[in-house]
This record gives structure tokens, sequence and C-alpha cells, in this order.
């Protein structure tokens, strides 16, 4: 029975009240974890953020180098639901993953060309450990070794080899310079992007896939993304979750192709970094909530994705490393570092504060507006994701940057919300502000 228009104004203004509270809880919660964080920092500097909850230093700078960054979120603002309702799909796939590379490649472009490269030669990155290294087949052997792990930067240490891996494979091709490296990170956010709206599209529809595209545009998260590893890591594994619905989708022997695919991509992003082993949960979702694919098929695709991941694991094994033993030697570190000085009880609320920074008010909003909806499919999988990755209490801080695996998959939620132009001025307005006013580390 369809409610009365009384029952609909009613529902309506209750929303609108819920998602107002809910707007004002996430700017108390960042602002109280500023001033808490700030009050923690003066007890103890080696908890080393500066902009609590986020890491960086608060310094207004606005200069014109903002402006093509500036000119695209206008762009995407005025003219991307037009454009996205107008276009073919396959079309504003890849005008959307182009467009959210761009745009990440303008914000850190904005500090000065060189900010697009000083993440990548930075001392804790992956870049300045390639002549430590030996020969690849030497070096997984002995990567999970304390005594060698030691030696390595910050981020290497944290990460399993997959990605230095790949840096030095294309260096034996005659592309190992700092600006491919950092290439990466851009090809990472169009991967991203596709990635993403593939599957927003396959599991929800074509018209919630078209709503989402400019929202991950000019994400405020793109702002940690082109100036870090983690964008190739969320890009692996958009592109990963987007072979699963592909499979799940397909009738015949071609969804088992997909699905081995699939496996492989997880497979590979698990020795990327140690998180794509919380991020299996959502690819484990969708396949639970296929409900038009027969459980029969859907445990067969499991099964095929799970055997594509163990040929990764196994290969790695081969060349002497042991996925299981890396985390362990990585916990060892992780306990021994900055960690150590982090107080749990704060990260609680803090990394609720980054979060709130990197997805905006838009998808606060879409979030706290989802009801009954295969949106949740993925927005509620994200949300657990992070939630277990808080409990664990293996992201104590940081999170703006860690948790760019996740947050993609929580811009879904802004399609439930009407006034879509409006919430997208408040995302690339908070996006802007913040890479005029926070020097990043990323």
């Amino acid at each position: 029975m369809s409610p009365t228009p009384d029952e609909g104004t009613v529902r309506t203004r209750f929303r609108q009240v819920g998602v107002a509270l809910i707007l004002s809880i996430s700017v108390a919660v960042v602002v109280g974890t500023s001033i808490w964080g700030r009050r923690v920092e003066k007890k103890n500097v080696d908890i080393k953020l500066g902009a609590p909850p986020l890491v960086g230093k608060l310094d207004w700078r606005p200069t014109p180098a903002i402006i093509p960054a500036l000119v695209i979120a206008v762009l995407v603002v005025i003219f991307g639901a037009r454009i996205s309702a107008r276009l073919r799909m396959g079309w504003l796939i890849a005008l959307s993953a182009i467009g959210g590379a761009v745009f990440s490649l303008t914000l850190a472009a904005s500090d000065g060309t060189s900010r697009i490269l000083d993440p990548v030669v930075h001392r804790t990155e992956y870049w300045g450990n390639l002549k430590l290294l030996p020969s690849s087949g030497r070096m997984l052997s002995s990567f999970a070794t304390r005594d060698w792990m030691k030696y390595f930067s910050v981020h290497m240490k944290g990460h399993p080899p997959g990605f230095i891996l790949l840096i030095k494979g294309l260096a034996a091709l005659g592309l190992g310079n700092p600006w491919v490296t950092g290439a990466l990170s851009y090809i990472g956010v169009a991967m991203m992007v596709a990635g993403v709206l593939v599957t927003t599209r396959l599991v929800v529809g074509d018209e919630t896939a078209q709503r989402c595209a400019p929202f991950l545009v000019i994400a405020p998260f793109s702002m940690w993304m082109g100036t870090s590893a983690d964008a190739f890591f969320s890009g692996t594994a958009a592109v990963a979750l987007a072979f699963v619905a592909m499979a799940l989708k397909r009738t015949g022997p071609i969804g088992f192709v997909w699905a081995v695919i699939g496996g492989l991509s997880l497979g590979g992003l698990l020795f990327l970094t140690y998180a794509g082993a919380t991020f299996l949960f959502l690819p484990g979702l969708v396949a639970v909530a296929a409900y038009q694919t027969p459980w029969k098929r859907r445990v067969g695709l499991g099964a095929c994705a799970a055997a594509g991941m163990a040929v990764v694991v196994l290969i790695f094994r081969g060349f002497g490393f042991w996925w299981p033993d890396g985390l362990k030697n990585t916990n060892h570190f992780y306990w021994h570092g900055t960690a150590q000085f982090r107080p749990w009880r704060f990260f609680l609320a803090s990394n609720l504060g980054a979060l709130i920074y990197a997805i905006g008010p838009a998808v606060v909003a879409g979030i706290a507006s989802l009801r009954k909806t295969r949106l949740w499919t993925f927005v509620g999988g994200a949300l657990l994701c992070v939630s277990f990755a808080t409990a664990s209490q293996y992201s104590k801080g940081e999170v703006e940057r860690i948790w760019v695996l996740f947050y993609p998959w929580m811009v879904p939620a802004v399609t439930v919300l009407p006034a879509r132009r409006w919430w997208l001025l408040a995302q690339s307005t908070l996006v802007i502000v913040l890479q005029v006013w926070l020097i990043s580390k990323w």
C-alpha cells in the first residue's frame, strides 16, 4: 500500500531531520577530534599527526596554481549530472576515469609540479629502496625476514612486496624512473573510478552509476590518491571487484573466466597491501547478495575466484615469500614504530574524523539516507571493513590515505540524495579548501 501524501511528507521531513542531525554530529566529531588531537600531541609529539584528525600541517596558501582543479570542479558541478545522463555508459565510464585521474593530478600540481614527484621520492616511500634490493627471486625469499626489513623505509615495512616488485619490473623494461612510478598512482585513480562504476552498474543499475559518476571524479579523498601508491592499490581492488560482479551477471562459461580473473586480481591485491585481506569482505558480500544468480553457480564462481587467488599466493610462496610471515613481521615493526605512541581510544574517534573529511558531507548524508537498497551491499561492506580495521588497532591514524581502498565504495550512497548539484558543490568546495589549507605528507 502506497503512503498517503501526508505520510510521505512526514517521512521526508523525518529523513531531512535525520540527515541534518548526522551532519551536525559529523561536524562535532571533526572539531572535537581536532581539539582532542592537539591536546594529545602536546603530551606526546611522537603521535605525528600535525593537523588532527589528519596528518600534515595547516597553512592557508591559495595560489593561481589551484585554478585548473577549480575549473574542473566547477565544470563537474554545473554539467556533471547532465553529461552523465546523456552519455552512453561505456563513454561515461571512460570519461569519468580520465576526469578523476586529471583532477587528482591538478590537485597535486597546485603546490607546484615538484609536488607530483615529491611523495614518490620521499624517504619513507618505495623508490628509495630500489638500491637496497637484489634480484627479484632473492628479494622475495628474504623480504619477510626482520633482519632485512629493518633497512626498509616505513612504507616498505608496512606492505607486501607486490608494488616494489612492479617497480623493479618496470625498471627492467627501461622504465625505472620516479615519473613512471608516480604515474601508477594516476592510473590507479582511473582504475578505481572505472571499477566502482562498472560494479555499481551491474549490482544496482545504470541510473545509479550515472548519478554516482560526478561524485567519484571530484571526491575529497582525491587529494590523497594522486600522490600515494595506495591509489594503485585502490584501483586494483576496484577492478578486481568489477570482474567479480561481471562473473555474477554473465551466463555460460565466460562467467567462470571472469571469476578466475577476478580471483587473480584479488590475489594480486593481497601482495600490494595487507589491507587487501579485509577488502575480501566486499566481493564476498556482492556474491551473497547476487540473488538473481543460482546459489550453485555462485559457489562455482566463488571456487574459481578462490583458485585464482590461490595461484597468486602459491607463486609468491614458490619464490620464498609466505604472506602470513610477511604480515607477522610487518606487525612487529608496526608496534615498534609510531603506533606504540598512538592511544587507541583517541584514534577510535580520530579515524572517524578523518573518514568524514575524506568522503565529504554528501556521502555522509547519503549513508544517513540509505534505507532498503542494494547499495548497502558495498556501502555497508566498506563501512564494515573500516570498522574492522579500527577495531583491530592496526589503523591508528593516517586513514585518509590508508582507507582509500574502501572510501570509493561509500560514494554510491549519494545517489539517493535529492538536489545532487548542491551536494556536488559541497564536495568540490571541501576538496579545494582542503588542498589549499592542508599540506599533506602525501
